[in-house]
């Protein structure tokens, strides 16, 4: 009947005199990546997938199909930031081996360190004489120079090794090593501090040259100190805040108080108390004779931020 307003519908309009529908919820939509970059691929991949199965598909499968294109698209972008991220971490770490000197010894801390991720692991009682690196430059080391005691080093990644710019065997109980980054380059020293046994000149000596090679580090670098400090902080960190956290071992000696104030003096901060550990791994070491009870927790990794 020409005349007579037409009967609304409430479901939808008649195929033949509907307009262009409204957009769905996702079909324009522009995806901000953590960069801060816009995605334009969902809106080309949206427009394209309606082009073509428009013809011959219902609206609810288009829809459908656009949700999951959206979906997988987004996602794909999100993986692949966490990738970028994960290329630029660094893991520094240490290891008192006890010694080196043995045939194959050195085989079998490379194999060891398979199993885990790593850039530099500072050793500790390698035991070696002398000072140098291997054939391949996978490991660097300082000894003495007739006794098999003492001896540090460190064990390099295929990475490390080509961001090492130069390494300093000081003595046998320390060494040190600058290696290019971004964005300020890194400076690492590896310890093997004096044990409780030794004297008052040792423990002197040691912070002396200790507090050279730090004096010695550029300022802009950033410095990492690894090694077996002999030394206990406790898990007492009142009056220390700013250099260690609430997740020590045992109770602070006299040793550790040494280690404090030398942390405090150079801005750095005790790595290993700032996390919580299971009780078998917050222990690295016993004496064999005393058992269990006589626990220390004297490995450490200290280091302080760039300014």
């Amino acid at each position: 009947m020409n005349g007579q307003r037409q009967k609304p519908y409430r479901l939808g309009r008649r195929p033949g005199e509907q307009g262009p529908r409204p957009l769905s919820w996702n079909q324009d939509r522009v995806e901000k990546l953590a960069t801060g970059t816009t995605n334009r691929t969902i809106n080309e991949a949206v427009t394209t997938s309606h082009a073509i199965a428009a013809p011959k598909l219902s609206i609810p499968t288009i829809r459908n199909q656009l949700q999951a294109q959206t979906t997988t698209t987004t996602a794909n972008s999100h993986v692949s930031n966490k990738l970028k991220l994960t290329k630029r971490i660094f893991t520094v770490g240490t290891w008192n081996v006890r010694t080196l000197w043995a045939t194959g010894k050195l085989e079998l801390l490379r194999n060891e360190m398979k199993h885990y991720r790593y850039d530099i692991i500072g050793i500790s009682e390698v035991r070696w004489t002398g000072k140098g690196e291997t054939t391949n430059g996978d490991f660097i080391w300082s000894g003495e120079s007739n006794t098999h005691t003492k001896g540090v080093g460190m064990l390099l990644s295929v990475k490390a090794r080509k961001a090492l710019l130069s390494y300093n065997p000081v003595n046998s109980r320390l060494i040190s090593a600058r290696f290019t980054a971004t964005p300020f380059n890194l400076t690492i020293i590896n310890v093997y501090a004096p044990t409780s046994e030794a004297s008052m000149d040792d423990i002197e000596t040691f912070y002396g040259n200790l507090e050279e090679a730090a004096a010695n580090t550029p300022k802009k670098d950033i410095l990492i100190i690894t090694g077996d400090w002999n030394a206990k902080v406790g898990d007492n960190n009142t009056g220390w805040k700013f250099v260690m956290g609430k997740y020590g071992y045992g109770t602070i000696n006299e040793r550790g108080e040494q280690l404090l104030e030398f942390a405090t003096s150079h801005n750095l901060f005790i790595c290993n108390t700032a996390f919580q550990q299971k009780p078998n791994q917050s222990a690295i070491r016993h004496q064999p004779t005393q058992g269990p009870s006589n626990k220390k927790q004297i490995s450490n990794t200290i280091e302080t931020p760039a300014e």
